[in-house]
């Protein structure tokens, strides 16, 4: 089985890569990236594109069985709200195109807790038109998983968050699961969770919301 990814050098998707290349039943693992990992490992094919404005044009080089996209950034990294859209619109769009073209047996995507295209919140409209970008191409099996509060060494330090996981650390012993599930999702967790239902027969669109992750 060949499986194709982006956002692999994220919080979550290099996680989903490193699993990705352990794992037994998957024969190849193709990066999707703009800049090389720098990675030697013999099942890792990689794919190097600048703009993935342009990723349909290298949809040659992409084809596998299974796709993960964990592409995501914030307003603050993007540097405008244009910027943003790029990546966690028009890039995650861009590659369910290739997916769909190759007819993949699944698509993963990672969007957000409260995506909604309808939101007053900039971010979680735009997760929200994204899913609704991909659930109308013609995908053979579309997973959709809202994480909470990604929780996870990242390279990238954000105060904000920081502090949002320190005080739910505080929290934690007095909150119900649920609560604390819909808040927070472990990457560990999280990409366990997309390995198994990229690879597992689904419904032809599953959404699986924070708590049930």
């Amino acid at each position: 089985m060949i499986a194709v990814i982006t956002g692999s050098t994220g919080l979550v998707g290099s996680l989903l890569l490193s699993k990705l290349l352990q794992d037994k039943a998957t024969t190849q693992v193709i990066s999707v990236t703009r800049k090389s990992l720098g990675l030697n490992n013999p099942k890792l094919k990689e794919v190097i594109v600048p703009d993935f404005a342009n990723l349909m044009d290298h949809k040659d080089e992409m084809k596998g069985d299974i796709y993960f996209c964990a592409l995501g950034t914030t307003i603050k990294t993007a540097g405008s709200k244009e910027n943003f859209k790029k990546v966690d619109y028009d890039a995650v769009v861009n590659f369910g195109k290739v997916a769909e073209y190759h007819k993949a047996q699944s698509l993963t995507v990672v969007s957000a807790n409260m995506a909604n295209p309808k939101s007053a919140v900039f971010y979680n409209q735009i997760k929200g038109e994204t899913e609704h970008a991909l659930m109308d191409m013609q995908l053979n099996r579309l997973i959709l998983l809202r994480p909470g509060l990604l929780i996870g060494e990242r390279a990238e330090k954000r105060t904000g968050e920081k502090f949002a996981i320190s005080l739910l650390d505080m929290l934690s012993p007095i909150l119900p699961e649920k609560i604390e599930k819909t808040i927070a999702t472990k990457i560990e967790t999280l990409t366990t969770r997309m390995l198994k239902e990229g690879q597992n027969p689904a419904p032809k669109i599953k959404i699986i919301n924070a708590v049930d992750i």
